[in-house]
């Protein structure tokens, strides 16, 4: 599902509430890219590969608004103005509300043609099935007259702008620099907005002189001792044309701390706003690391000189793997796919091939042919992550990946209410270690849900072969509160549910025995 850029969206006449997604990355070890596996929007816009992310190059349009007036964007642009673009459509509440907040039309009085003459606002209605009378307030389809007391200019029946800027939601608010980079500034409030609009990056080309490193652009993973290619886009922000600067490479230390590594010299002809990526240098990691890049040369504009990266290292594993899944309200959305270093398919279980329930978790046992690079690939067919609220409140899921060695290399949770709606998640892995198929099958995997639980507690159980399995339940004082003998269980998934009612409020060691093997969970009990 697409969310919307302040905890809410429209599609259609429906409008739904959630809230809006971001990615912590803190002691995640896993690459994460925003990468959309097969999205279908039946809703809004089926045909939009993408939202456009914040730092893309606009896209140019030109359109006639509804008093007959011809704009185009990149004249605009290419004039030094700055324009914010406010899709919309008549029918979206969550569009209503924060027009008539008025945000957008003090920003366009005080900076607008009338003001400053900095900026320029556009209302564009995306969905081509309103009519006139909707935008006036008086049709079927609409939440109010959007044309009156509006002083910036609309533009109606714009489908095709809506789908060529990717979008997947009402309301979607742009605004863009005259550089042409653009950012999905949101439903943000005047200062927002204007703090945007203010920012060194955002600000016409005035100076002679000025380098903007806009993002790193290079290897975001690596695996085993493979180099990993450093680099970054660079833009000629300034009114001269650029010829040459040079660029600092330092890694992150703990606490801030630079190490700087080496510094690139750069040599081109770029003319005002021109983009180049620069290659910068190949290193090995040990670690995941984060880069920063600093233009240390002469700059009339030292503010938009810096940018980082983060480059991420595969977990070591052995050649017999299991890979753990708990579906989200949406199983028939979820698959993964292994590959292998040359992107030959080593084994998948692609959405809606296998009969899968929702909040349940899952495990596959997989052998890889030989040692070395692989990746583990989640694949959801919704494009919202292991998330859907719209069909489960207990819709979080996760992916795991454990190496049967006796450890497990990737054990993170992954709780993707937390993951952008437009995801893919990608494991590299590095197979190092061969096991034996004795020790594969012997192997058994626990997964204790909901953790703190009130009533019932879940244990899923995943054996490798078949087993007697017992089940007991300690408090900390390590005396016996609950014992389950569950008898012979064949090889593949089990469920277990515990009614927990009974126990005190604590912590309790939830102890897993099979014939050669034990585990050792913590069940919270609220």
């Amino acid at each position: 599902m697409a969310v919307g850029p302040c905890g809410f969206f429209c599609a259609l006449n429906e409008v739904q509430y959630l809230t809006h997604p971001h990615l912590d990355e803190s002691n995640k070890t896993i690459e994460m890219k925003p990468i959309l596996f097969a999205s279908v929007f039946a809703f809004l816009c089926s045909s939009a590969l993408a939202q456009l992310p914040s730092g893309s190059i606009s896209p140019d349009f030109t359109a006639t608004d509804i008093d007959s007036v011809e704009h185009n964007l990149y004249s605009y642009l290419d004039s030094g103005y700055q324009v914010i673009l406010d899709f919309s459509a008549t029918w979206c509440p969550p569009c209503w509300s924060y027009h008539e907040e008025g945000v957008l039309k003090e920003l366009y009085n005080q900076y607008g043609p009338e003001g400053t003459n900095e900026l320029r606002v556009f209302f564009i209605e995306g969905d081509d099935t309103t009519t006139d009378e909707d935008l006036h307030g008086t049709g079927s389809n609409t939440a109010g007259d959007w044309v009156m007391d509006t002083p910036y200019p609309i533009i109606d029946n714009a489908g095709n702008i809506f789908d060529d800027f990717g979008c997947t939601y009402f309301p979607t608010i742009y605004t863009i620099c005259p550089n042409k980079i653009l950012s999905e500034s949101g439903q943000a409030s005047f200062v927002g907005h204007e703090t945007l609009l203010s920012s060194a990056s955002c600000m016409p080309a005035s100076m002679p002189n000025d380098v903007l490193l806009m993002d790193y652009v290079g290897q975001a993973s690596t695996c085993g001792d493979n180099p990993v290619s450093l680099a970054i886009r660079m833009m000629n922000n300034g009114l001269d044309t650029l010829t040459e600067c040079n660029i600092q490479v330092s890694k992150l230390l703990p606490f801030n701390a630079t190490e700087v590594m080496e510094t690139v010299s750069w040599e081109g002809a770029l003319g005002k706003y021109d983009l180049t990526t620069v290659d910068l240098i190949d290193v090995v990691l040990d670690a995941n690391t984060t880069y920063v890049f600093d233009v240390v040369s002469p700059d009339d504009n030292e503010a938009n000189n810096s940018t980082t990266g983060h480059v991420k290292t595969s977990e070591d594993v052995t050649n017999n793997l299991q890979i753990n899944l708990k579906t989200d309200g949406a199983p028939e959305q979820l698959g993964w796919e292994l590959l292998a270093d040359d992107g030959a398919v080593i084994a998948s279980v692609l959405p809606g091939t296998e009969t899968l329930e929702a909040t349940t978790e899952y495990s596959w046992p997989v052998t890889l042919p030989s040692l070395g690079c692989y990746r583990l690939n989640l694949l959801d067919a919704g494009g919202d992550g292991l998330l859907n609220l719209a069909t489960s409140m207990d819709g979080v899921g996760f992916l795991e990946v454990n190496s049967l060695d006796g450890v497990t290399v990737v054990d993170q949770d992954l709780f993707y209410q937390e993951l952008d709606p437009f995801s893919e998640v990608s494991f590299e892995l590095h197979a190092v270690e061969v096991t034996s198929v004795e020790e594969f099958q012997a192997h058994v995997h626990c997964a204790l849900y909901p953790n703190p639980s009130h009533f019932d507690a879940s244990l899923n159980l995943t054996l490798g072969q078949a087993s007697r399995v017992v089940v007991t339940v300690r408090n900390v004082a390590g005396q016996v509160v609950m014992n389950s003998d569950l008898g012979a269980l064949a090889s593949g998934n089990h469920l277990h549910t515990m009614d927990v009612q009974q126990l005190e409020s604590g912590t309790y060691l939830l102890e897993v025995r099979t014939e050669n093997s034990a585990q050792t969970l913590i069940l919270l009990h609220q």
